[in-house]
């Protein structure tokens, strides 16, 4: 039985509005890092489509090892605010690195791309890895995770609104427009966000102990529920993010309509907040998974639709980022929130508290499948000899469209079939 989530308070509502402000400022580099970054730096600096998704993969790639690491390590420092003080430690880093990441000089080669891409994506491990750790500690009852990862996510999709709409805010498209805008965003939101949250949102005072890595390893190993979440997880991430390094071109080469771009990002991700509420409700009725796989199929049937626009075709394209951005609140919150679940099994079956280690292997999915995003989807598009500005986008609507659909159908297969549901495994606790 798990006797934490019995004797557990409810948290307030200001408590996990408070827990989620940091997520606002962590989703400010979402869109600037996948969307503008890859061609500012292949096209304004010149560095080329192959080797900035290389460089970019490649950095992406270490998470491989700093993902798991900084999660066993964040379950193993001592005290009760152990979550909140890695993450004050993160955000110098972060900060710093942004600053000449986003704002490089003209002369720039592809090591400065790499290395302070490569601090950036630390200091971000280092913050965001404790902070959803912290949200399935915080709250051990299977709505109250789910609360806590909506509140969080929720205020991530307003970040990213808020970096969808900054080309409309500045009335500039321009590339290293907004990337200097988002750094001084997120230079003054995160800390702001950051004590926020320290203030108002409880850690546990007292850790289940920890076991060592030759007991823990076979209940990770066996772990059933953990391998299909990771499998499906990373698949569709995989599918989000091909289109997402790829958006800029489609929009402007494929449609013709690069004036609109702000706006559709704005639709695509105001969609997923207007859905956040329906599908938190969705899957206390149904269960997170299956929740989960309706809004994977529903974002695979809209999008297969993509690759049949042309030029002009703003209005069908506008209604593909509604629909598929229906599900973008669904991927964001329930994953976690399941990912809470099994890690709260796991201390319940003997592993610890080691909540910090679940998330790590969470986040090493995410960026693994995030990184051969961008290799894949600019490599795809290097090997058919597509550049920027080329009237021929037959490669270009085939890779930003088509390829994500088959990793979304595979996705849903691995959520129905191979996943199990967590919220009946959790004894003892409150719906």
């Amino acid at each position: 039985m798990n006797t934490r989530a019995s004797t557990a308070p409810r948290l307030t509502l200001w408590q996990v509005l408070a827990y989620g402000a940091p997520g606002l400022p962590l989703a400010l580099m979402g869109i600037p890092l996948y969307v503008y970054l890859p061609p500012f730096y292949a096209n304004e600096l010149g560095l080329g489509l192959a080797a900035v998704g290389t460089a970019l993969m490649l950095t992406r790639l270490w998470d491989v090892i700093t993902d798991p690491v900084v999660g066993y390590l964040s379950d193993r420092i001592p005290g009760r605010h152990r979550r909140k003080w890695l993450m004050g430690a993160g955000m110098p880093l972060l900060i710093v690195s942004l600053w000449f990441l986003l704002r490089p000089d003209d002369d720039v080669g592809l090591w400065h791309l790499y290395l302070w891409g490569l601090a950036a994506f630390l200091g971000w491990t280092l913050i965001q890895l404790p902070y959803t750790s912290l949200g399935a500690e915080a709250d051990p009852t299977p709505h109250g995770r789910t609360r806590l990862a909506a509140g969080r996510e929720g205020l991530a999709l307003v970040g990213t609104v808020l970096a969808a709409a900054l080309p409309i805010l500045l009335g500039s498209e321009a590339p290293a427009d907004v990337l200097t805008a988002v750094f001084w965003l997120m230079a003054i939101l995160l800390p702001a966000g950051f004590f926020v949250m320290a203030a108002s949102t409880p850690e546990p005072a007292i850790h289940r102990p920890l076991v060592d890595w030759r007991h823990g390893w076979p209940l990770l190993k066996h772990n059933r529920r953990l391998r299909g979440l990771l499998g499906g997880y990373f698949l569709n991430n995989l599918a989000n993010g091909i289109p997402a390094a790829l958006f800029l071109m489609f929009v402007a080469d494929r449609l013709g309509a690069q004036n609109w771009l702000g706006w559709l990002l704005l639709l695509y991700f105001g969609a997923g907040i207007a859905a956040l509420p329906a599908w938190t409700a969705i899957a206390r009725r149904i269960g997170k998974r299956r929740a989960w796989g309706a809004s994977i199929l529903l974002a695979a049937i809209s999008f297969s639709f993509a690759p049949w626009l042309g030029s002009g075709d703003v209005a069908w394209f506008a209604l593909i980022c509604a629909v598929s951005g229906l599900s973008l609140g669904a991927d964001m919150a329930l994953p976690a929130s399941i990912q809470a679940d099994i890690a709260g099994i796991d201390s319940d079956e003997g592993g610890g508290d080691r909540a910090g280690l679940f998330f790590g292997l969470l986040g090493l999915a995410t960026k693994l499948a995030l990184a051969v995003a961008v290799g894949v989807g600019f490599g795809l598009l290097s090997l058919a000899g597509f550049e920027a500005g080329d009237s021929d986008t037959t490669a270009l609507a085939v890779t930003y469209g088509a390829l994500p659909v088959v990793f979304k159908l595979a996705a849903a297969w691995l959520v129905f079939r191979q996943l199990t549901d967590t919220e009946s495994h959790l004894r003892g606790t409150t719906p």
